[in-house]
This record gives C-alpha cells, structure tokens and sequence, in this order.
C-alpha cells in the first residue's frame, strides 16, 4: 500500500509571563496562569520515510493566542513539546481552543511522560529527550522564566519575561526531528535531569538514570495521527477538574478552578473594559480599540488567586476592588505598550555587563516610577 505524504506542523511556544511569574515566596502559577508571547512553526510533509520541512512560521506581536490557534486551523496533525500540557492551557484563558484542533493535536512531553510510566516528568524535557535521542543538544538554551516587572510594589516584588533572543522555530525543529526519531527508530530513550519546566509539580530529588523503551504499534498510530493521543481526548475534563493533563502527577485546584474560568466560559469582561477606556480617555494607553483577548491578556498577568478572582466578579458581573484596579491598570499599560517593555528588558540585560546600561536601567526605573504614577492617579 502507498503511503499518503502526511501533513504536519510543530510548534514551540515562549511565554511572557510562565511559572515564577509573581514574585518570591508565592507558589508557582499553573499554564493556567501564564502569559503567550510568540511561537515559532514548523510546516512538514512526511512520506513514511522521510521527513520534509515545507515552511517555517513566527507569530509575534498582538493577540500571540489567537493568531496561534488560527495559524493551526487545518487538517494537518499538530505536535509540540508541551503543547496540551501548557501551551494550550494558557492559550484557552484568553481565547477559544477548539475540539476539531485537539483531535489532531500530539504532545510528546505528555506521550513521553506516559510511556516511561513514572509519577514525575523527569528525563521528559525536550533537553533530556534531545541528548537522549537525538545525542545532539538542543539549538535554543533554556530562559529564564522571569525577571522584575512593570507591576505594583515594582522590583523584586513584581514578575515579568525576560525572553532570551532565540527563535522558538529551533525548538520547534527540534520537536520535529525527535518525532521523527520516535517514528522511524520505533523507540524512545529518557535521560536524566530536573523535571521538565512544562510541568510545575515535579520531583526534586536528583536526576534518575536514563532508560529506553521500544514503541508498540499502537504508539505509533498515535504519533502519525492514526489514533488520537488521550491526554487530547480528555484535555477539557482533565485540565477542568483535576488541573493537569498528565497522569498520575498532582492534581492543581488552583489550576482546575482558572480552568473552569476559561476565556470560553466569561461574557465580555467589561469591567476590565471600563479601566481601559478610563486609560485611553487620560490617554495612558492607546486609543486603539482592545478586544476580549487583550483585556484577559492583562488579567493573566496577575498572579492567580487575583486571576480567579476578577474571572469570577466578570461572571457575574459584581465590581473589582481598588487593589484589582491598580494592578489591572498597571497590566494595561504593559500589555498596550510592548515596544517600552522591550526596551526596558534589553536594557536590563545590557545593565549586567556594561555601566552605560546600568545608567540607562537607571532612568527607564525611573521613568517606570512615573509611569506606575500617573496610571493610578487616574483612579484617585
């Protein structure tokens, strides 16, 4: 029988804000929590033989989630490292994750995790699976996840990106040559190291020994797409009352009840509206008109107890408090001027080598000072 060439496309995805995202001593924030800032696409054909690359994707800029999820709308078969485990899940808080895109959506992290039938996703990161499988590091480092950000209290009390420069399309690359390893080797060897950052709750004991398993054919069908991955089957009920896609690691309530305040299940959020047409009215941000996705877009930045709590006052329609209003106001203002973010990270970055950086971080904190200023007195 000829094999029909297989349409494929792997993704990787950076975030803005991920699990260390609000401050020293608070719990890590679950996907739930965490903010898209770009992905990187791989579009591929594969022959059952060969795998050929066919085009290359950046998404970056404005309403990275939606554009995301468009960008994959099609019949061919979606794979990421962490794709359902987390990109999806922080996806879903701002704007809709469709069925038709889950029935042909493959995670490896999830599928790898699953066959070395451990508790902890350790040896399961892309880094361990690269060494192990590929005996060839990953092209794209890993970033830090956080850094002090443009929020109330300011400094260390306040967490935001600081997204190294590397393209996400070379961790996508890498997703597809290990899937392709998987296919043709019919094998999938772990190694060991810390649990992988795609999952919060691990184990942190020292590493565990590398190991190996031969996959069945059932494996197989579910990599090519022939049978559908059940961590997609049953991403909805999992993420929505157990918060986690992988078995049997710890169940999240705080992740399950942010779930349960998906961007799907909230009417327009016209509270946070409200602040924002205040800002553009003193004109703090720009007049440009902001949809749903941009105004929950400020919400996740919030750390995630007061993340559920504006979801659930936008339900049901009571107020925000005066604390919920600054700092949604101060995340308006973030999420409405990326260029001056961008600015302000680089030069942070600049400031650790050079004093010429160190006297401009200077001003910009000053600046920054300003600016957290005069937002909030729009509110007095």
């Amino acid at each position: 029988m000829q094999w029909r060439p297989l349409a494929l496309t792997f993704c990787d995805v950076d975030f803005d804000r991920g699990s260390r995202a609000h401050g020293r001593g608070v719990a890590p924030a679950p996907p739930e929590g965490w903010v898209i800032g770009r992905a990187g696409l791989v579009h591929a054909e594969w022959s059952g033989a060969e795998l050929r690359v066919t085009g290359q994707e950046l998404i970056e800029g404005p309403r990275p989630a939606s554009r995301l999820i468009n960008a994959l709308h099609g019949k061919q078969l979606v794979i990421g490292h962490g794709i359902l485990t987390a990109d999806f899940r922080a996806a879903a808080m701002v704007t809709d994750v469709p069925d038709s895109l889950l029935k042909r959506t493959v995670d490896t992290l999830a599928f790898a995790h699953r066959i070395r039938d451990k508790r902890y996703p350790t040896g399961c990161g892309l880094d361990a699976l690269a060494k192990a499988n590929l005996r060839d590091p990953r092209a794209k480092p890993a970033q830090p996840s956080s850094a002090p950000g443009l929020r109330p209290g300011g400094g260390m009390h306040g967490m935001s990106s600081e997204r190294g420069d590397n393209d996400p399309r070379e961790d996508a690359l890498t997703v597809a040559r290990l899937w392709q390893t998987m296919v043709t080797t019919r094998a999938l060897s772990w190694g060991a190291g810390s649990p992988s950052w795609t999952h919060y709750h691990g184990d942190t004991r020292p590493g565990t020994p590398a190991g190996a398993a031969a996959l069945a054919d059932e494996n197989i069908a579910e990599l090519i797409g022939q049978q559908r991955q059940i961590e997609a089957v049953e991403w909805r009920q999992r993420v929505r009352f157990e918060g986690r896609v992988m078995r049997p690691t710890t169940t999240d309530s705080v992740a399950a009840m942010l779930a349960l305040h998906s961007a799907k299940d909230l009417p327009v959020p016209q509270q946070v509206r409200e602040l924002a047409d205040a800002l553009q009215e003193a004109g703090e941000i720009p007049p440009d008109r902001l949809d749903s996705e941009d105004l929950l877009t400020a919400v996740q930045c919030l750390g995630p107890r007061q993340n559920i709590d504006v979801r659930e006052r936008i339900l049901n329609g009571k107020k925000l408090t005066k604390l919920l209003r600054e700092n949604l106001a101060i995340y308006l203002w973030e999420v409405t001027h990326p260029e001056w973010m961008k600015m302000f990270w680089e030069t942070r970055k600049l400031a650790r080598t050079t004093a010429i950086g160190e006297l401009r971080l200077s001003h910009l904190k000053l600046e920054q000072r300003k600016i957290r200023g005069r937002v909030l007195n729009v509110f007095d």
